[in-house]
């Protein structure tokens, strides 16, 4: 059906004399604000938002999400986009049922909610309450974008992340969106991608590793593509650090190993900040722990998939799993005693690398730089070479008593 067609000229969407400024393309216009009856209208399965409640569907009832009918497809994300974030839901309810709704959303001209999810949302909800028809203002967008992927997901980016974001992205659900839209599908380049969003292509190029790495995690999970587990672990934050932590090792079969290695503590999380836990693997590399470090976190691994068993990791099985305090603790220590190792290093390494800062700083005094320095000045400079000496002197002497 189209909304500017049909639409109008069964009553179904009204104009209501507005008009607001949008960037399509590159090209800054005036759109037409109209009202829409709420039923005309459905949510976009390609918004990033939804796509991880979609897959967790799926998976949960052995079917597909996108082969409902219409209502029955809209009153499942409507649950989706309320179980996300209940709270702000319900304020932003609140809100509309006190001053209307404030700002317009963008649709399509098939009725596909471009931006807005969150309001039509509410309005539904709302109208259901009052048992009368929920009416969704927005512009309306009537060209070729509604009839291509491409252009409906850098429309998509362009509103809810390059302009200025009113309710912040789930960062897994940012990048489920770059995994499925840049890596597995193609349907737009990385310098597209940063195009639509402002971002740098450093930026683009970071979140790109970072979602290859989510997808690696669900397939060490056995559950590929099951994006609401990625979700529920919140694994944004340690998939972060993987780019730094494999830098360290030099060779691939290494790095293969130490992302399972960090993979495992990411489903097991021996300790609360798993982001920080994973960082530490790069700490190990090059010490005399990593050897040990290593074997004790095959040792792990071992047993963590013997438990994990044949099939996908669900959020229940990840937290039987945690509360294994036998697993946990085989992780735990093995991640102790390499920090340890490390700490001892650097401890003993500190002496000899602060002495040596302390001499180089020392050389870049010339004598010949003394000359422009007046009496007090110079009476500081001795007092501070003094000092040096004298701490210099016990130092040798504590050396010398070693010996």
């Amino acid at each position: 059906m189209s909304l500017l067609e049909e639409g109008i000229a069964t009553g179904n969407v009204l104009p209501t004399g507005r008009k607001e400024k949008h960037s399509i393309d590159n090209v800054t216009r005036d759109f037409d604000i109209y009202r829409i009856k709420c039923d005309l209208l459905f949510y976009n399965d390609q918004n990033d938002r939804i796509a991880t409640w979609v897959s967790e569907y799926n998976a949960a009832q052995d079917a597909d999400l996108l082969a409902l009918g219409r209502e029955e497809y809209n009153g499942a994300i409507e649950g989706f986009i309320v179980e996300s974030n209940p709270g702000a839901l319900k304020k932003t309810e609140k809100s509309i049922a006190l001053r209307g709704q404030l700002r317009p959303g963008i649709v399509l001209n098939d009725g596909r909610v471009i931006d807005g999810n969150r309001r039509l949302t509410c309005i539904r909800r709302l109208a259901r309450q009052n048992n009368e028809a929920g009416w969704f203002e927005a512009a309306v967008i009537d060209d070729a974008t509604g009839s291509d992927p491409k252009r409906i997901k850098l429309l998509e980016l362009a509103i809810q992340i390059g302009e200025e974001e009113k309710v912040a992205y789930d960062p897994v659900d940012r990048l489920v969106g770059v995994y499925r839209d840049v890596v597995k599908n193609h349907l737009i380049t990385p310098a597209e991608y940063g195009t639509a969003t402002g971002m740098t292509e450093a930026e683009v190029k970071k979140l790109v590793d970072r979602a290859q790495f989510m997808e690696e995690f669900l397939e060490f999970c056995q559950a590929p593509e099951q994006y609401h587990l990625a979700r529920a672990l919140k694994v944004d934050g340690p998939l972060g650090e993987f780019g730094r932590v494999l830098k360290k090792y030099g060779n691939k079969r290494d790095q293969q190993f130490v992302k399972r290695a960090m993979f495992s503590n990411m489903v097991v999380q021996p300790e609360g900040d798993i982001t920080r836990y994973v960082r530490d693997f790069g700490n190990v590399a090059g010490t005399p722990a990593e050897a040990d470090f290593k074997a004790a976190e095959q040792q792990a691994m071992s047993e963590l998939l013997e438990k994990m068993g044949p099939g996908p990791l669900t959020r229940e099985k990840v937290s039987e799993l945690r509360a294994d305090r036998d697993l946990v603790d085989s992780f735990s220590r093995a991640g102790d005693r390499a920090r340890e190792v490390v700490r001892r290093s650097k401890l003993m390494d500190t002496p000899a690398k602060k002495s040596a800062e302390c001499l180089s700083d020392l050389n870049k005094i010339l004598p010949e730089m003394l000359d422009v320095l007046n009496a007090i000045e110079l009476s500081k400079v001795r007092a501070n070479l003094v000092a040096v000496r004298n701490k210099a002197d016990e130092l040798i002497g504590e050396i010398d008593d070693r010996s």
